[in-house]
């Protein structure tokens, strides 16, 4: 059996003010906080905030993915075994990009040589690599030989 929807207009008929309380209501603009955008700075600015002045909002870069050395240790063997790390003679060859971060942090010790490639590093993972054999872009000559001797011109000129 079909089910009858009264149309919305017959619903308010025999209804003198369909709905909109008394005619008092329904006059003027008052009622309606006023016409177009008035009141835009008052009481509808949140409906017109983003036309007054707001042009483009900041938007904070990317942020780095970083993982601490303790991590890339415990790693690496499970990296080379799913072939997302090369091995050249003994050393270990490891690209952040291919890995999914960006930078290596110094907390933790690496016991081989490892060579990284892709990604940044903080002073006190560049050192640690370095002293463990291995490298990272960037950061030989400023924890070389070359380095050491830069350190000892700065003492001399105090």
């Amino acid at each position: 059996m079909v089910v009858r929807k009264r149309r919305k207009k017959n619903k308010v008929r025999g209804n003198r003010t369909h709905g909109g309380g008394g005619t008092k209501n329904r006059r003027g603009s008052g009622n309606r906080g006023g016409v177009g955008r008035a009141g835009s700075h008052k009481h509808k600015f949140s409906l017109y905030y983003m036309d007054f002045g707001v042009k483009r909002t900041f938007k904070a870069g990317p942020k780095d993915e970083a993982v601490n050395l303790e991590y890339v240790s415990s790693k690496v063997d499970e990296w080379l075994t799913e072939g997302k790390a090369k091995k050249e003679n003994d050393t270990v060859i490891l690209d952040g990009s291919a890995l999914g971060f960006d930078k290596v942090l110094g907390k933790g010790a690496v016991s081989r040589r490892i060579r990284f490639e892709n990604v940044k590093a903080s002073k006190q993972a560049a050192k640690k690599i370095v002293a463990a054999g291995g490298s990272i872009p960037g950061t030989q000559e400023e924890f070389g030989k070359e380095g050491a001797e830069d350190e000892e011109d700065e003492g001399e000129e105090e």
